[in-house]
């Protein structure tokens, strides 16, 4: 950039146009965040061993990731310090904003409210995560120019000791995640595997996000099955069905000699 440029920035910048409101808003917003990171950098310094360095950061939020233990009554929280109140007054959040941060020997988790209001976070030592689970899962649909569009986030799992950690992260987030994997000396060493792994057997059940999602998954499939079901008996008259409406607005036996779009009509006035 040269003497000219900058001086006509610095012009810019003296006009009463240079920002709008919403300019305005989102640098007031980032300013806001900005301030809140060198907080919890600050807070988290004293927790580091002598030789320990922090290498990166994951930040994780209910509405781009998982909000199963964060979102609802999961997600309340107390604010009773000062720095807690402050938080919770200014960015309206109780248990959403998360982060992982990678250092030299291990990774940390902390959400930020308990972490103003209770000093808590999690440590996972690299020499001690047995193997890393990431799991790819893909979403298609159709946008409104009718192309075809497709959504990929990844599933993550990592245990050490007893401390659990699963998460849904978006493509970039897993990217970010696989970048400190391979530059970081001790990370390098964990195995990538598609199994699930526990110290202890309860929480292979228990603390399996990856087993209740695809139990969730199985419910849903179930539920439409079902539904399609009823929806069938109810307009072909099958099994119990056959009598289900005798008498009460006209004879079954008349129903299927109706037109579809006539049956379809007859059924929104029973319901």
């Amino acid at each position: 950039m040269s003497f000219k440029e900058v001086i006509y920035e610095e012009n810019a910048k003296l006009q009463p146009e240079y920002l709008s409101n919403l300019d305005k808003k989102a640098l007031f917003e980032r300013s806001k965040y900005y301030i809140l990171f060198q907080e919890i950098k600050e807070k988290l310094q004293p927790q580091l061993e002598q030789s320990e360095e922090i290498m990166g950061y994951l930040p994780m939020t209910n509405e781009g990731n998982s909000g199963i233990m964060t979102a609802g009554p999961m997600g309340m929280g107390y604010a009773r310090s000062t720095q807690a109140r402050k938080y919770v007054t200014t960015f309206h959040d109780n248990r959403g904003n998360r982060l992982l941060i990678f250092t030299t020997t291990r990774m940390i988790f902390l959400t930020v409210l308990d972490f103003f209001e209770m000093n808590h976070f999690s440590s996972f030592d690299y020499d001690k995560i047995k193997g890393i689970t990431t799991k790819k899962w893909s979403i298609h649909y159709w946008d409104e120019k009718r192309q075809r569009q497709t959504v990929n986030w990844y599933f993550l799992d990592f245990a050490a000791d007893t401390k659990i950690f699963n998460e849904v992260l978006t493509e970039k987030e897993m990217q970010l995640f696989k970048d400190n994997w391979k530059k970081i000396e001790k990370m390098q060493t964990i195995p990538e595997t598609g199994k699930i792994l526990r110290n202890q057997k309860m929480d292979m059940v228990f603390s399996n996000l990856r087993l209740g999602f695809s139990l969730l998954q199985g419910i849903n499939v179930l539920f439409i099955i079902l539904a399609i079901v009823l929806i069938l008996v109810i307009l072909f008259m099958l099994g119990p069905g056959k009598t289900l409406f005798t008498g009460i607005v006209f004879p079954t036996s008349q129903f299927g000699n109706l037109p579809l779009a006539s049956a379809f009509d007859m059924l929104l006035k029973i319901f």
